[in-house]
């Protein structure tokens, strides 16, 4: 093992990045892709690879970046089926052998038009169904976008579905394509053209094409038919952003067009306007599954489950759990059966995974509780008893191990990236935690992350970190953009918070964040501040502050407050400046309790103008901040530029010193390798100039 001597930016951005670990049907081979950037050549090498489960053995399948959505054939031993972009929009399915990866891959289908999300369903004939999103045209059929040539760029929009995360909604709609594979005389090959299963309506699906997340959670096959989550694309107000609802459409054939239309499943409940995600098929395909969220309270993750026959849906947690304190779930799928479920749960700084079996009074049986779940698999197709789990943790970027349901014998590594962090240097004991009293009695967790080579009698620079969302969490898990063991590393305590609004606490602590933007959630900074002060190792003289997104919006809330005095320095990415411009601006416009209603001036000033830092009683208050970098880019939708640019000339007009990063082809994160090395440089220059007292570190 090859062991860096720092770890640097260099060393963490060109490091190899796995994705899930896939079985093959029959247990033997890891299916996944990996991408690895070399600043040498300025060139990323993304790949589909093979790994013995056994041996440990990888090899390549594919090295082509237009590669995507590989996955195994169910129903076969090693066969796989992947996606190939071509020229001007065209996409190809290729087949080919995983047991020898060599062997020539074949094409077995091609599409003059882009798809995605590939997802494929064993059927009872023997052949294969599969499910991908493509943009429908004008005349209903699959649209190729990138050949649709325009002598303008102009666009009309008609409602506030114009901007999302970096890009502009596209001018047609996305919908779901299905068709089946069928295997003649040892050849795979696609039976008939894709039919558009949501035909004649006004839908979009799947939900989340423009998101961040997979929107193959947003769909699932089974063998009667499609069900799906589709967004409502003419909700009466951009305050309802994101709201959907969950669809059926039954089918006789994989190979025909629908002979119906999708039907909604209907809730048992009087409220409509809700957020749905994860939706599955049981096993036998007479049920639906899905997690469901009010619009009124949508840190209330809830599982319903619903009959294709009637349509109806039931609160599955509340038969389960009844009124008992609970820890909203992120994800499910069935566990072999109709009646048990592995899920997923944010858990006090980690994401867990357990078996539920679905009866009153059912108690969850933790699988797996370190670190971070991403995935997990059957490691057998349709046997349930042996798992292969992916997780990370703050140390660990990637960690396959193979997981016993019943518990009986101990959990089996397959493969650790970083080898549980020794590759880098790091080690587990780089990472603590504690818990501290916050506002109005709340209990307050936070993780403190130490150098490798932590003295305890020695001083050390801090870094307070609170975090985005607001509706969110720091997790026990590995990041290429907020690396908090790579921040360790250059010789600072990392302090990171989950104050009010925090998920994987209860439902009440989430809502600790509804109508107190700029209350609680700081409140509970000033007490950690009191708290830490007795720490022999922090040298207050030089701390410093350091948010995105909403963490930015914390730190734009700190400079209107006297307690920015105790930081020398601070970091302010991609924040918010002007809370109700802010809202207005952004392509997350949502409403809901957050704000007590609509997050409009007009309707709703006095909650918004509350917590607003753009306040002018507050502002003046910003001649007292620290020296502050301001970063934020261009195609940043969620947050855009101009509440950068305009805390940046705030801090300019009123003398502090100040610097503005920006990168023209950037969105909400840094994502390009190249500038993610300009992102760490400048940022860990800026710390070191303004905290002082240590020799300029090697990047």
């Amino acid at each position: 093992m090859r062991v860096a001597k720092q770890f640097t930016p260099e060393v963490l951005l060109s490091a190899p990045r796995r994705g899930p670990a896939v079985p093959s049907p029959d247990g033997s081979l890891i299916l996944y892709t990996q991408s690895a950037h070399s600043f040498d050549d300025n060139k990323t090498l993304k790949e589909v690879r093979l790994m013995a489960v056994e041996s440990g053995a990888s090899e390549q399948l594919a090295d082509d970046d237009k590669v995507h959505d590989a996955q195994w054939i169910p129903g076969t031993r090693t066969d796989i089926i992947y996606l190939k972009s071509g020229d001007k929009g065209t996409t190809q399915i290729w087949i080919a052998d995983g047991a020898d990866p060599a062997k020539d891959h074949y094409v077995a289908a091609e599409y003059d038009a882009p798809i995605s999300a590939l997802k494929v369903k064993a059927l009872a004939d023997g052949s294969v169904a599969f499910v991908v999103a493509g943009l429908v045209g004008p005349d209903g059929g699959l649209f190729n976008d990138k050949t649709d040539e325009k002598k303008s760029t102009g666009r009309i929009f008609d409602d506030y579905h114009v901007r999302v995360w970096n890009e502009l909604y596209k001018a047609q709609k996305y919908a779901l394509w299905y068709s089946t594979l069928i295997n003649a005389h040892g050849k795979w090959g696609v039976a008939g053209e894709l039919q558009n299963a949501i035909r004649g309506t006004t839908l979009e699906a799947p939900y989340g094409m423009y998101d961040v997340a997979d929107p193959g959670d947003s769909f699932d096959i089974s063998e009667k038919g499609i069900t799906f989550i589709a967004e409502d694309t003419a909700p009466s107000s951009p305050e309802y952003s994101g709201i959907s609802h969950v669809y059926y459409v039954p089918l006789t054939s994989f190979t025909a067009a629908p002979t119906v239309r999708p039907r909604a499943i209907v809730m048992g409940i009087s409220e409509t306007k809700a957020f749905y995600a994860n939706v599955r098929f049981s096993p036998d395909g007479s049920k639906i599954a899905f997690l469901h969220s009010s619009y009124d309270s949508p840190s209330d993750v809830r599982l319903y489950m619903g009959h294709t026959s009637s349509f109806g849906a039931y609160d599955v947690h509340r038969m389960i759990f009844g009124k008992r304190p609970r820890l909203p779930p992120k994800a499910f799928e069935f566990a072999g059966d109709s009646d048990s479920l592995l899920i997923t749960t944010e858990d006090c700084g980690r994401v867990k995974l357990s078996h539920l079996e679905l009866r009153h009074d059912a108690e969850a049986t933790s699988l797996v509780e370190s670190g971070v779940v991403t995935a997990f698999y059957p490691l057998q197709e349709g046997n349930y008893e042996r798992l292969l789990v992916t997780s990370n943790n703050i140390v660990d970027s990637s960690l396959w191990q193979i997981v016993d349901v019943s518990m009986t014998t101990q959990a089996r590594v397959i493969s650790s990236a970083t080898k549980h962090g020794a590759k880098y240097g790091l080690s587990h004991g780089m990472v603590s935690e504690f818990w501290y009293e916050g506002v109005n009695d709340a209990v307050v967790h936070s993780f403190i992350i130490k150098p490798s080579n932590f003295d305890e009698t020695k001083k050390y620079p801090w870094i307070l970190l609170p975090h985005g969302g607001p509706v969110s969490s720091w997790l026990d898990s590995w990041s290429t953009r907020w690396n908090m063991a790579l921040w360790a590393q250059q010789g600072y305590v990392l302090v990171a918070p989950n104050i009010a609004g925090s998920t994987g606490y209860g439902v009440d602590f989430t809502a600790r964040i509804y109508r107190q933007w700029g209350g609680a959630p700081y409140q509970d900074l000033v007490n950690l501040m009191e708290y830490l002060k007795p720490l022999p190792y922090l040298d207050h003289s030089r701390a410093i502050v350091a948010g995105a997104s909403y963490g930015g919006y914390m730190v734009s809330w700190m400079f209107g407050q006297d307690m920015i005095k105790k930081f020398a320095c601070a970091i302010w990415h991609d924040g918010i400046f002007n809370l109700p411009v802010f809202m207005l601006q952004s392509d997350a416009t949502g409403g809901g309790p957050e704000f007590g209603g609509a997050p409009f001036l007009w309707s709703n000033g006095e909650e918004m103008e509350k917590w607003n830092p753009a306040r002018p009683e507050l502002l003046r208050n910003w001649k007292h901040a620290p020296p502050t970098l301001i970063i934020h880019s261009e195609k940043d939708y969620r947050c855009p530029i101009t509440e950068g640019l305009a805390a940046f000339n705030t801090l300019q007009a009123q003398g502090v010193k100040s610097r503005f990063l920006t990168f023209s082809d950037e969105c909400h994160w840094v994502l390009n390798p190249e500038n993610s090395m300009i992102w760490h440089q400048t940022v860990f220059e800026w710390v070191e100039k303004h905290i002082g007292g240590k020799e300029a570190r090697n990047f």
